[in-house]
This record gives C-alpha cells, structure tokens and sequence, in this order.
C-alpha cells in the first residue's frame, strides 16, 4: 500500500493544484483557461457532471486514429510504456484495455511478450486499424466496464489499462473490473495525474476537449479509499513522461499498480 495521497505539480499550489500555461505546458492555454477550470470545479461542487458515457472514438477520421498515440513521443518511447513492460515477468499474458490503434502492441511485442498480448477497445475502426498494422497481435471489440463477461475473472496476468480511466465520467465500473480479470497486476496509467481536489470534489472536468471527450481529473484520495475498500494493495509512480494533455499544468503520466497480494507488487 502506498501512503501517496497527493500529488501537486511543479509550481502548482496544495490549495489550487493547477498551473495554467507553464514552459512545460503541451500547448498554449485559451483565453478562457481559469474561467474553464472555475467551470468545471463548481459543476462538481454541485454535482452536475455527467454520468452517461460519451463515446466518440468511432467518429474519428481513419487517418487520425492510425496516428493517434503513435507519433510525438507518445508510442512505444513514451517512458510510462516502458515502466508497463518492465513490470511484466517471463510467460506472463498480457491484456491492454484501451489499445486503439495498438501502439501499445509495439512496446509489448519489442519485449517479447507479442504472443502473450491481447488488445481490447470499444472503438471498432481503432481495432480494425489494430489488425491491420499488426497482423500478429490479437486485437478484440470490448468495454473497459465489461471485462469480466467477456474474458472471465483471473484470465490475464497483467491488466493494463492505458490513459482510458481519465475519458470515464467514474473510475469504479472500470477499475474494479480490469482487477476482477488480473491474476497479479492490474495496472492504471493516466495523462491527467489524480491529487487531491479541491473542496473534497471526486473529480474535476479542466475543459480539455470538452464536449467531445470526458477528461477528468480524478481525486487521488477517493480512488485510495476504493482500493483499501476493496482490500487491495497499490503503489502510485508519478512523472512517468511528459503528458500530451494541455495547457493547465506541469502534466505527467502517471499509474498506479494495483494486487491482491503485497508480493505481487
């Protein structure tokens, strides 16, 4: 179990975790970046975020979703992929929730772990894009929130769920099933790192890609709470590589390691 309960970015503040517009910055903050964040703050405050999926990964143009997460050092050179690979022993499977247009396959495959590897995405032209650049990796239609009627409880080794949770309007559907269907690891690794919110909130919406995409910023305490809940052992590992996310922080990757058994980890 980790004692990590906050985390606050390079020149953020405890009190109001966001520094909008750094050096480090992905791209330059709109006009309206503070007002943006106020928004999504007092939305939470009053419990007015949505709570429905919303989904719009199949409308993408084909050529995009075969670019996305493949180029600008977010394929399979991002150092937070590389911590994924390291964390995987000899012979272990590998099921990676989220895979796109299998960018992650890369990585795994470079490993020697490509036999071992199956990539699910509720996006069907991300998989259909998947089995065409990589005609060895098995690559599958599935929901982050459904994983255990598809493939059965304990039927991966190690489940990792790339940059998926960020996109949900909540962590817990997801969360509890890709540790459901892991039989050591089920590991969580974010764009939008989770820290402790403001006022308590669960979560907070910055405005980024609003209103296509959710992208959340989850409260790091609650996400605790649920692990120790559900009697859980975990370890956060932060600054895993320079996020692609926006304009409001000093942002890295982040994950969180999650077993059932201390050792495991």
């Amino acid at each position: 179990m980790s004692n990590s309960k906050n985390f606050v970015p390079q020149g953020a503040s405890s009190l109001w975790p966001f520094k909008v517009g750094t050096s480090r910055a992905y791209s330059g903050p709109p006009w309206n970046a503070h007002l943006l964040l106020g928004l999504g703050l007092a939305q939470a405050i009053l419990g007015l975020q949505p709570t429905e999926p919303r989904e719009s990964w199949r409308l993408l143009p084909r050529d995009l979703l075969a670019k996305l997460m493949h180029k600008e050092g977010a394929g399979k050179v991002h150092p937070s992929r590389a911590f994924v690979v390291s964390l995987i022993r000899k012979g272990e499977t590998i099921l990676d929730v989220g895979c796109g247009a299998g960018a992650g396959y890369e990585g795994f495959a470079g490993a020697g772990f490509g036999s071992l590897y199956t990539g699910v995405d509720s996006s069907e032209p991300s998989i259909e894009i998947a089995r065409e650049l990589y005609p060895d990796g098995d690559f599958r239609l599935g929901n982050a929130t459904a994983l255990v009627p598809q493939f059965g409880p304990a039927s991966f080794d190690v489940v990792n769920v790339r940059h998926v949770l960020d996109h949900l309007p909540d962590f817990e559907p997801a969360m509890e099933q890709a540790i459901s269907i892991s039989r050591r690891l089920a590991v969580f690794v974010f764009f939008l790192t989770p820290r402790r919110l403001p006022f308590g909130v669960r979560k907070l919406d910055p405005g980024f890609n609003r209103p296509a995409f959710y992208t959340y910023i989850y409260s790091r305490p609650a996400i605790n709470h649920f692990l120790m809940k559900a009697g859980m052992h975990w370890r956060w590992y932060d600054n895993l590589g320079v996020s692609r996310a926006g304009w409001f922080a000093n942002e890295m990757n982040s994950a969180l390691v999650v077993c059932r058994n201390p050792l495991g980890l």
